[in-house]
Order: C-alpha cells, then structure tokens, then sequence
C-alpha cells in the first residue's frame, strides 16, 4: 500500500469511528451508508473496526477489573483494614464497591456487543440488498448450459463438462469467489496457451458475470469491454453493450 493509500486508509477510519459514536450528520451518514454499500474494501474494513472496538473494550474493562480486585485484595491483607473491618461495616462497601466495578464492566461490554450486533445486522441487510440488486441484473443474461448435451467421447469433452459445471454454478451459487479463482488465470492464459481457444467467449462472459455478482463492478466491464472490441456486430457484442450500461448505473 503506497503512501497516498495509507492516508485514504486513514481518513476511513476516522469515518468509521464518527460513524459508530453516531457523530455524522444525517447526510454524512446517508453518503457514508451509499460507499459501504458500492465499496466492498471499505465494508470489510469497518466489520473489522467493529470488531476491534468490541475486542478493545472488553480487554480494558476486564483489566481494570483485575485491576480494582488486586487493590481490594492488598487492602484486606493489611492491619488498618482488619481494624476497619472490625470496627465498621467496611465490608459491605467494599463489597458494593466490587459489584459496581462489575456493574461497570458489564455495561461497557454490552455496549460494545450492542454497536457489534447492530453494525452486523445493518450490514448484514445492506449486503443482502446490494446482492439481490446484482442478481436481478444478472438475471437476463444468465444461460443455462446443459451438461447432457456435451458429446461422449469427444477429445474435450471432459474440459467442456467442467467448464459448463463452473458457467452454472455462477447462476446458482451466492458466492462465486471460488469459481472467479478458477477462471481468472484460465481467462488471463488465452495469449499464451490455446487450449480453451473454443470457449474464450464463453468464459470472458461468465467470468464477467461472476465479476458483477461478486461486486467487482470494474472488472466485470472491463472484461465486457474487450468483448464488444473483440466481436464487433455480434450477439455477444450487443449483449455486452447492454450490460455494461445497466452496470454503470449501479
């Protein structure tokens, strides 16, 4: 990460932060809520944030606890506090004084866990929103491929079987972070080893779709991009013409 990226970095995390005290205004908060939805680094990065606050107060309040008891524990040991004890009701202040310490802790710690389960929960829709969103587009442009339809005995056959198996998971699968992984150095080999040479189309498309499904908008066009430079006046071009246009408005 260069040094302009450790300053962005750094101004999302104070953004996180004022977003979690609840210190944005309404608009900031409305625009902050629109990146985390387009910006899959930026989401991931405050559920760890999330996180870490929660984490953060947990080890300081059970610290301090431990911290109370070892004092309330030395006290009880000396000779002024025997006196005390015997002269007084001490205690059962002390006592008290131990509950609210625990009192204490407990409340910071639910609040931690609160901000957490909120965070969660509100991301959690945000995701399952922007998913459906991303779907419904796809929806038009998912083909089904039939497996039975794959010639027996054909020298590739066993390539086009798999390759077909990994173009249907894409509709079928929520995530597909799986399949990008095995089509990717498949799409980026096409220069140099022709083994697929038969289906380089076929996979541009799906991974582009896998792309849009997985939130990678960017990749996803520019994928579709070199499709429509590659085949122009051609079913795929004006497919991937229409796409792009539908994602640029995501």
């Amino acid at each position: 990460m260069d040094k302009n990226e450790d300053i962005l970095m750094d101004g999302i995390d104070e953004r996180i932060e004022a977003f979690l005290r609840g210190e944005m205004s309404a608009e900031e908060e409305a625009a902050f809520k629109q990146e985390i939805r387009k910006n899959p680094e930026l989401r991931n990065r405050a559920m760890a944030m999330t996180s870490l606050i929660k984490g953060i107060r947990e080890k300081e309040e059970r610290k301090e606890v431990a911290a109370i008891k070892s004092v309330e524990k030395k006290y009880k040991e000396t000779a002024s506090f025997r006196l005390e004890k015997a002269a007084s009701n001490d205690i059962g202040s002390n006592d008290s004084k131990e509950k609210d310490s625990n009192s204490k802790a407990r409340s910071v710690i639910g609040w931690a866990c609160s901000i957490a389960a909120v965070f969660a929960l509100f991301f959690g829709i945000q995701i399952d929103k922007r998913f459906k969103v991303l779907n419904d587009t796809l929806s038009p442009y998912y083909t089904h491929y039939a497996l039975d339809e794959v010639s027996r005995g054909d020298l590739d056959s066993a390539t086009t079987a798999h390759l077909y198996d990994l173009f249907n998971q894409i509709q079928e699968s929520r995530s597909v972070s799986d399949i990008i992984k095995e089509l990717e150095p498949i799409y980026n080999s096409f220069d140099d080893d022709y083994t697929y040479n038969a289906y380089t189309n076929d996979i541009a498309w799906n991974l582009a779709l896998a792309y849009v499904k997985d939130d990678q908008i960017d990749k996803a066009i520019t994928i579709l991009q070199k499709l429509k430079a590659d085949n122009p006046d051609t079913p795929i071009y004006i497919k991937a013409d229409a796409l792009i246009k539908k994602l640029q408005d995501l």
